[in-house]
């Protein structure tokens, strides 16, 4: 690996710069939230990827599996993301729906690829706590070829003009899907169903970049991500990890180790510190957000213990999130992991906090009453590094520009 010292530029100007090239990213650490903004990466110009579709031959997460193999390449930096790219939340839960013999549903009405990951040879990387920017590569041309990138002109900002956001349904229709979730908790068939539902509203492509970056004006979250892949433009602004692994020395031999941060319970941020103070303790003490969150911290425990050492599941939390708009309860479930990249993520994906529990029914509780596919919404997005490391966030307050449309799905956890 070769580290270079980069120039000095705000965020939103690497973004500029690199968007010049063939599929620019951006892993944005806007806000060190809970620890997890810490770095911001960069890049554009890949030179190989992975995209399947439902239907292509091979179990998606062994061939991830595969590629991170392929591409890694010695010792390196732990924090250098190889590759970035996302896993959609329908080929998770049809993973999962297999799994148990089930079978799903729900219509592809986007047309994006299930997996789509790309390697890049060179990224930019900015650690937020100590100001410093590098370009980390695997070779000197590639590292130049970045560097070439982030010195030229950034491209011209359009306009985010996009129209006013209409949801696919009626208010009736969607009192009556929370309806028919409310006669499913009732019947026990599940403890918590999260349903979402689309929003839509004309935005050309070129309006993608400017969109995002307003957006991270507004409101800068730990994890946000920009990606603008053959098929679409991916905004991404959430603040939830979930899933990272990484190595370490544990008890005098080298472990892997797996964390998740879910969230659940959410108050607004208060008009000044004694109004936010008031709201993050009624956060705290709310009977139905604690219940509701230990839900679903559990239920990451269970998907983890799946693949952890026997002993070593933990959760530590919750504890108090606070973001420029909102608070939130987070906990972080952690774990020494025996299986395999790919048995990983098939235990944890789709993550818990956005299907309900138990996992199985509320995802085919999901597959009947939303009908469509989720794509990118939901399921996983972020960077695979050499050997084990990787860092997926779980793409919450998530849209997808494409054929001059912005689709923004949102949802939220049912409960009684």
């Amino acid at each position: 690996m070769l580290k270079v010292r980069a120039p000095s530029l705000p965020v939103e100007d690497v973004l500029r710069r690199v968007a010049r090239g063939e599929r620019p990213f951006l892993l944005d650490g806007a806000h060190d939230g809970d620890g997890l903004g810490r770095y911001s990466y960069a890049g554009c110009d890949p030179d190989d990827g992975l995209v399947w579709n439902r239907g292509d031959a091979g179990d998606p997460f062994e061939l991830l599996e595969q590629v991170q193999r392929r591409w890694s390449t010695g010792p390196v930096d732990e924090h250098w993301p190889i590759a970035v790219g996302y896993i959609g939340y329908d080929v998770a839960a049809h993973v999962l729906a297999k799994a148990h013999g089930r079978v799903l549903r729900a219509r592809d009405e986007l047309g994006l690829p299930d997996v789509d990951f790309a390697r890049y040879r060179a990224i930019w990387r900015l650690d937020r706590r100590s100001g410093l920017a590098e370009v980390l590569a695997h070779d000197g041309p590639s590292a130049q070829q970045l560097l070439s990138r982030l010195a030229g002109a950034p491209v011209p900002l359009h306009p985010p003009n996009a129209g006013p956001l209409s949801p696919v349904w009626s208010k009736a229709d969607y009192l009556a899907r929370a309806g028919r979730v409310l006669d499913y908790l009732h019947a026990g068939d599940a403890y918590q169903v999260n349903l979402a539902q689309r929003l839509i509203a004309p935005l050309n492509d070129d309006g993608a970049l400017g969109l995002y970056l307003a957006l991270r004006a507004i409101a800068p979250a730990p994890l946000g991500v920009f990606l603008r892949t053959s098929s679409a433009a991916i905004l991404s602004n959430t603040p939830e990890r979930l899933l990272r692994v990484t190595t370490a020395m544990v008890g005098g031999r080298l472990r892997v180790l797996a964390d998740s941060r879910p969230i659940k319970g959410t108050r607004p941020r208060g008009d000044d510190a004694d109004g936010d103070a008031r709201l993050v303790t009624e956060l705290a003490h709310s009977g139905k957000d604690a219940a509701e969150h230990l839900m679903i911290v559990d239920l990451v425990r269970n998907d983890l213990g799946r693949v952890a050492e026997l002993g070593t599941v933990t959760a530590t939390g919750p504890r108090a999130l606070s973001l420029p708009l909102v608070n939130h309860l987070v906990s972080t479930v952690s774990a020494c992991v025996t299986g395999s990249t790919a048995a990983l993520l098939a235990a944890m994906l789709p993550g818990g906090s956005v299907t309900g529990a138990p996992k199985l029914r509320a995802v085919e509780i999901i597959d009947e009453l939303e009908g469509v596919a989720r794509g990118v919404y939901c399921g996983a997005i972020g960077w695979i590094g050499a050997g084990r490391a990787l860092d997926l966030a779980l793409p919450i307050r998530t849209a997808v520009v494409r054929g001059g449309e912005l689709i923004l799905p949102v949802g939220g956890g049912i409960v009684v």
